[in-house]
C-alpha cells in the first residue's frame, strides 16, 4: 500500500445534508458568478434530493489521483494552482473525464459542451457565501 502525502493544503467544500433545505441558491449563485446568468445546469456544484429529507452534493474534490486528467485522451485537462483546468481548444467534449470522476464532480456545459469543474470561484467560494443555512463550509485538507 502506498500513501500519497500532499505538501500543500487544499480546499474542500463540506456539505451538511441536515442543514440543506434544497433551495439551490448555491447552484444559482455559482452559475451567475461564472456565466453571468442563473441556471442550475451551469452550476459547478449540484445538489440532488433523494427522498423527502435526504440530499447529496456533487462537486470536484481536487482529488490526489486526478482520475479526470488521466482519462482525457486529448490531454485537455491539467492541474494548475490547486484546480483542474480545461484547455477548451484541446477538449473535444468526449466526456471521458465525467465517466472517470468517482465523485460525479464534472458535467458538460449545456451549450458549449466543455466540462464544467469547480474552480472555487478563484478562492471566493460563492456557493459557501450564499448558502442561507450554512450547509456548505470550507475545510482545508492536507493532502
Amino acid at each position: 500500500m502506498s500513501i500519497v502525502i500532499s505538501q500543500q493544503k487544499k480546499p474542500f467544500i463540506r456539505f451538511d445534508p441536515q442543514k440543506c433545505t434544497f433551495c439551490k441558491i448555491c447552484e444559482l449563485i455559482c452559475a451567475k458568478y461564472h456565466y453571468g446568468k442563473y441556471g442550475v445546469s451551469l452550476s459547478r456544484i449540484t445538489i440532488v434530493r433523494r427522498g423527502m429529507k435526504t440530499f447529496k452534493y456533487f462537486i470536484c474534490t481536487r482529488c490526489e489521483k486526478r482520475f479526470c486528467i488521466n482519462a482525457c485522451p486529448r490531454k485537455a485537462l491539467s492541474y494548475i494552482n490547486g484546480n483542474i483546468v480545461v484547455n477548451e481548444e484541446l477538449c473535444d467534449s468526449c466526456g471521458k473525464c465525467i465517466e472517470a470522476c468517482p465523485f460525479h464532480g464534472i458535467k458538460l456545459h449545456p451549450e458549449t459542451k466543455i466540462p464544467i469543474i469547480c474552480d472555487t470561484c478563484n478562492g471566493e467560494f460563492q456557493c459557501i457565501k450564499s448558502c442561507p443555512k450554512n450547509a456548505l463550509t470550507l475545510v482545508w485538507l492536507s493532502g
